[in-house]
């Protein structure tokens, strides 16, 4: 199943709000990235020219089995069939630009190559998906480290959240947030994102030729 589309949700571990000096938010932050960006394991993260202070971001990606609109809480794993490693990789400089200026995120990080992800494995595999660990290397140095515990709102809260809204179409993907550590990678960096019980993530940083 190909995703029509990535539903993304911005400040939802505490750990990342307090590291931003940021307020907690009301009701989920929701953003989308372009199918296009999406890139597998092994494959290289391409910084296009003149894109400076370009960052990651370690995020559990959850993955619909079937279409799926106004899901309760209580059902709303039900819809989903599949789990991820997502590397929400944006370009900071352009984001922070963008929201002082009341704009959108989206080209920040939709560009392509922008979003890696893992091969998703079967939801009943991962375990409880709500105290998962999350890391993130940069050439073997941690750089993001923590809890799916820590998420501001839960994974069934999101997923009802959402598609109160937007039909969730079977194989889209949700991305639920990021814990704190976020830093930049440069040309060269070999980026290894890893979940607990979901697997891992390796690609490469280049600037595009």
């Amino acid at each position: 199943m190909k995703p029509t589309k990535i539903v993304c949700i911005g400040w939802n571990y505490k750990s990342h709000i307090s590291e931003l000096k940021s307020k907690f938010p009301e009701v989920p932050t929701v953003f989308f990235k372009p199918v296009s960006c999406l890139i597998g394991n092994g494959e290289d993260i391409v910084i296009p020219k003149g894109i400076t202070n370009v960052q990651h971001e370690v995020e559990l990606a959850l993955i619909f089995g079937k279409d799926c609109k106004g899901v309760s809480e209580e059902d709303a794993m039900d819809s989903i069939s599949h789990v991820a490693v997502f590397n929400d990789v944006s370009a900071r400089d352009m984001q922070w630009k963008a929201r002082d200026e009341g704009n959108t995120w989206d080209l920040s990080k939709g560009m392509d190559t922008f979003g890696p992800m893992s091969e998703p494995i079967p939801l009943k595999d991962a375990g409880d998906l709500q105290h998962l660990d999350l890391e993130l290397t940069v050439n073997g140095e941690v750089r993001q480290r923590g809890n799916t515990s820590n998420m501001i709102f839960t994974i069934p809260f999101l997923v009802s959240y959402v598609s109160r809204y937007i039909t969730m179409n079977a194989g889209d993907i949700l991305i639920t947030g990021t814990p704190e550590g976020v830093s930049e990678i440069k040309p060269g960096d070999v980026v290894v994102a890893k979940i607990q019980n979901v697997g891992s993530l390796t690609n490469g940083v280049r600037s595009e030729r």
